[in-house]
């Protein structure tokens, strides 16, 4: 009864998805190579080099022609281009001077960097998302199907007790705690099986999975086992591997640098430019066929951009400011981690004793001593119940303390893990 029910409940699932095992590297290699939140955030770097080629681009030179429309004189013609007509023309160059140029082109520079941190964010805060959901899914996972196969047993007693209890040979209060043990374990199915397919869902779009392919988190032993190792490390040293290694610290940094180069810029935008240029006029000037070179610049007497660069200067100040509030929070981030990381180590290094293996061995002992009668209805309904909450707490561990260990690694943004 019990084979024929997993076995039908497995080919319903196989018919609706088609179930694909992956570990958790084979997750990062499809989430480095699919994810479109990637691919998106990337034209970013792609948009700000192209403003680095742009800000090394010269003006284009100005060009300009004059033709006669009508000879007022005796021979009284249209567009008189020739010899004894008159037509003139320019070439004119924009030159910026007081290092506009240069700034301009530091200053985009800078913004490609920041733009490649915005990356490396991103990327860093997808990656902790995926980890987390992974191991979510799979220690739910084994929790679901520990309690599944007390359903099976559960369904097969009370079918068995119903049949009993009709005949009068078994109390009716013996089946209703069955019952009430057999819904007590379907709403922590419910409960857990809600948290899987959200998770499922959020793993599935970061890796982009194809549809109608359900990924089963299935980690390699070295994967779980790298996680098992005690973190030696003092906080105020996994502070300062924060504060070297975190993107959003770098991102703060190169604003800084960035509002800088922009100062100089708008400084640079108060020097008048200077525009040089040859013109030729074939009769219009003091002398016929006259070609003269042109030099302008604009004098500045009221816009010396002083606006501007008031507003550089404010934007500096803001940026240092918020780089000192982001280490302050990196550093309060890292302490939370690592609170949180002791705290889980305490825990798994307690289940990590024989804990589990003496639950299944209690549990295979106490059914079968049911079965021959030897304990109660009453003692085997609170030890099952004992027990699944057990099982759900020691995967509730297990999954607690990976995140923790994950986040460790998410606040220094380093390999700890």
């Amino acid at each position: 009864m019990k084979t024929k029910i997993i076995l039908t409940l497995l080919l319903f699932t196989g018919i609706l998805f088609a179930q694909s095992p992956m570990s958790l590297q084979d997750c990062e290699n499809q989430f480095l190579k699919n994810n479109l939140y990637l691919l998106a955030n990337h034209y970013n770097i792609d948009a700000a080099q192209a403003q680095v080629l742009q800000a090394k681009i010269w003006d284009n030179p100005s060009f300009g022609f004059e033709l006669n429309a009508w000879s007022p004189n005796s021979e009284k013609k249209y567009f008189n281009a020739g010899s004894d007509g008159e037509k003139s023309g320019y070439i004119q160059q924009l030159i910026h001077i007081g290092g506009q140029r240069k700034n301009q082109i530091e200053l985009a520079k800078t913004n490609t960097k920041i733009a490649e941190l915005d990356f490396n964010m991103l990327l860093r805060d997808l990656k902790f998302q995926l980890r987390q959901n992974f191991f979510a899914i799979y220690y739910d996972t084994k929790s679901i199907t520990e309690i599944d196969k007390q359903i099976v047993s559960l369904r097969t007693l009370i079918d068995a007790y119903s049949v009993q209890t009709n005949k009068g040979n078994v109390a009716l209060k013996d089946l209703v705690r069955l019952q009430n043990l057999f819904l007590s374990l379907q709403t922590d199915r419910n409960e857990l099986m809600n948290d899987i397919i959200e998770n499922k869902k959020n793993l599935e779009t970061l890796i982009s999975s194809e549809k109608n392919i359900d990924v089963v988190p299935a980690p390699t032993t070295e994967e779980i086992a790298i996680y098992q190792k005690p973190i030696t490390t003092k906080i105020e040293e996994l502070q300062k591997t924060a504060i070297e290694n975190r993107p959003d610290l770098q991102k703060a940094e190169k604003i800084i640098e960035a509002n800088n180069w922009n100062l100089k810029y708008q400084k640079s935008l108060s020097i008048p430019d200077l525009t040089l240029g040859a013109s030729y006029d074939q009769r219009g000037g003091a002398f016929n066929n006259q070609t003269d070179l042109t030099i302008g610049l604009p004098l500045p007497l009221w816009n010396k951009n002083k606006g501007n660069i008031k507003i550089a200067k404010l934007l500096i100040n803001q940026a240092d400011a918020q780089k000192k509030q982001q280490i302050v929070e990196i550093n309060n981030d890292v302490k939370s981690a690592y609170l949180k990381y002791v705290e889980q180590k305490n825990s798994f290094d307690i289940v990590k004793s024989p804990i589990p293996e003496d639950l299944q061995t209690v549990y295979q002992g106490v059914y079968n001593n049911f079965a021959k009668r030897n304990i109660s209805m009453l003692e085997f309904t609170d030890f099952l119940e004992s027990y699944n909450q057990s099982i759900i707490s020691l995967n509730k561990i297990y999954k607690s303390y990976i995140i923790a260990c994950e986040e460790i690694n998410y606040s220094t943004a380093s390999k700890l893990f």
